[in-house]
Order: structure tokens, then sequence, then C-alpha cells
């Protein structure tokens, strides 16, 4: 998160509200970001492009 110190690039109180959040654990980092196989189905469509998929699969989570 080296960028976010870049002056001005964030607010400082939201700065400071990126910096507090908790760490998680493993099981919740596979909770909540592992796509399910229909995510993935979705994600193989025949048309997305590499920078697509990526895209899309951060806004599915």
């Amino acid at each position: 998160m080296e960028w976010l110190m870049s002056p001005g690039l964030v607010p400082d109180e939201q700065l400071e509200r990126l910096r507090s959040l908790p760490d998680i654990g493993r099981e919740e980092l596979i909770k909540y970001f592992t796509l399910t196989s229909r995510e993935h189905a979705f994600l193989d469509a025949p048309g997305w492009g590499p920078e697509a998929r990526l895209g899309l699969a951060g806004q599915l989570r």
C-alpha cells in the first residue's frame, strides 16, 4: 500500500481507516474471497480478456 503514501492522493481520515482495518485469518480469506463455481463459469465466458476477468472478479467479491 505504498502508493497510498503519496501526499494528497487519499484524504488523511480515509487513509487512517484503511490502515486500521483488522487482520483477517485464512478462513475469512477463503470465505469472502474465493469465487464460486458459478462465478468462475461467468468469468470463463467467451469474449472476456484477462483484464476484464480480473476487473470482474474484483467486483464479484
